[in-house]
This record gives structure tokens, sequence and C-alpha cells, in this order.
């Protein structure tokens, strides 16, 4: 299967699992290769990440260091995508479910692209519609896509719901505590 078809049946895939289908694990390749392939969905998310970067920086002060921040970023996006595989790599085996873990991240990483396109459609009704406050309906795509990763990691791990969350707050947490080291590592202010 070429690199085009997998992308496009992955992201099916994706797609039916948000709607609830468990069918949309067939769509995914779960060998070693199609492992290491699914760290193209960073490549595919990465330009709406530099968007939202960038839409960060249109309130900062003048003075704001914008090529120093924006390297940091790119620098924290590229460890996010390592960590959280890198931990879970550590973690799944203590759970008892380490022959799991390629289905897991491979399913995991492809459903990023979708959770993307959740928060830029939810960045631009928050843009059309402002009536939820700045970020309302940023922060509704979040518990939504946090729901999303629970519902993968339950279905790919066959774990209960209060392991999957665990899981899937342990990437949140991570993922959180990059951003904000990046941010002071951004402005120089890391201690």
């Amino acid at each position: 299967m070429n690199m085009s078809t997998e992308t496009l049946r992955a992201l099916y895939g994706t797609w039916r699992i948000a709607r609830g289908d468990a069918k949309g694990l067939t769509f995914f390749n779960y060998s070693i290769s199609g492992f290491w392939r699914s760290f193209f969905a960073a490549v595919i998310v990465f330009p709406a990440f530099a968007f939202l970067r960038w839409h960060d920086l249109l309130d900062a002060p003048e003075n704001f260091p914008v090529e120093r921040y924006m390297t940091v970023e790119v620098v924290a996006f590229v460890i996010k995508w390592l960590a959280f595989p890198v931990l879970m790599y550590q973690v799944l085996p203590l759970l008892g479910r380490a022959e799991r873990y390629i289905g897991f991240i491979t399913v995991y990483n492809w459903s990023s692209v979708l959770q993307m396109a959740v928060y830029l459609f939810a960045l631009a009704l928050g843009t059309l519609f402002p009536m939820l406050g700045p970020g309302g309906f940023v922060m509704i795509a979040v518990v939504a896509m946090l729901v999303y990763g629970v519902y993968i990691a339950r279905l790919t791990l066959s774990v209960p719901i209060p392991t999957a969350s665990a899981i899937v707050l342990a990437d949140f947490l991570l993922s959180m505590v990059i951003t904000s080291i990046g941010i002071r590592l951004a402005m120089g202010q890391l201690f």
C-alpha cells in the first residue's frame, strides 16, 4: 500500500471512529512500517499548528521575541510528538497492554489530523460567532477531542474508561508542560 492510500484510509478510519464506529479501526496499517508512517500525521498537522502559533502572536506585545518563540514552538512540537509515544512505551507494559502499543500509537497519531481540523473549525466559529467569549468554541472542541481520545484508547487498548481517561489526561498534561516550558524558554524566563 502506498503512502497516499494509507494516509487516506487512516484518515477515513479516524472519521469513522469519531462517529462512534469501532469498525474504523480496520482502516489502519498496524505493521511496524505503518506505525512509523503514522508519524507522517505530524507533517500534515504542522501547517495548522504553525498557523495557530501565528494566531497567538496577534495579541503579542511589540517587543515580543517572535523568532525565538517560533523556533522554540517548532522544537516543542517535535518533542510533543515523540514524548507521548515514549511515555506509553513505558506505561503500557505496566498495564499488561504492551502488545497493543503499535496499534494504539498508530491510531492515536492519525487521529491528531482530525483533532486539528476540529480545533481550526472551532477557532473559525469563535471568530464568526464570539457570543461564547474568547475561546468558547475552542474549549468545547478541546473537551470533545479529549472524549475522542478516551474512546480511541479504550478501543485500541481494551482498557476501562478510567484507565483510558488517565492515558489521555497524561498526554494532555505532558503537552501542557512542554508548551509552558517552551513559552518560558522563548521569553528567556525558564527559572
